[in-house]
């Protein structure tokens, strides 16, 4: 299984936006259902692996241009780095939606838990995952979870 490690107050503003975003870009699935998006982080897989708001209009790059803005996880900037890591994640791209403000089986939002963990002193978002499975969790730099 791989853990990569994503700067949580960078998550945290990316979620923010899609929090206060008016209209959310649709999921594959959401256009496959026909349903409505709500916010969301995306997990995507391409050029790099990275979270990103679905909130519309786009969150831009902090330091301007036209690029949107994105936290990579730490190590996978690029497609090769993706690809190098392709046997223990699947080959493919991807986009998947991470809902924030949907209740996880304990009863807390994904917005909640990343709020939580940045007034905690918490550092990282982790997402560990395989070709068959993902888990969140956050962290400290010392290897505190929760």
């Amino acid at each position: 299984m791989i853990q990569l490690r994503f700067a949580l107050r960078d998550v945290l503003a990316v979620a923010e936006h899609a929090i206060a975003a008016a209209d959310h870009k649709p999921s594959f699935v959401n256009t496959l259902d026909g349903t409505t998006p709500t916010p969301a982080l995306w997990f995507v897989g391409d050029d790099g692996l990275y979270v990103m708001s679905n909130g519309l209009p786009g969150q831009r790059h902090p330091d301007g241009g036209d690029r949107l803005h994105v936290v990579y996880a730490d190590g996978y900037r690029t497609a090769m780095s993706k690809h190098a890591i392709a046997n223990e994640i699947g080959g493919d791209d991807f986009c998947e939606p991470l809902s924030l403000l949907d209740p996880q089986p304990n009863g807390d939002t994904l917005h909640a838990r990343l709020t939580a963990g940045v007034a905690d002193g918490l550092d990282l978002l982790i997402i560990a995952l395989d070709t068959t499975s993902m888990q969140l969790y956050l962290a400290d730099d010392q290897g505190a979870t929760r």
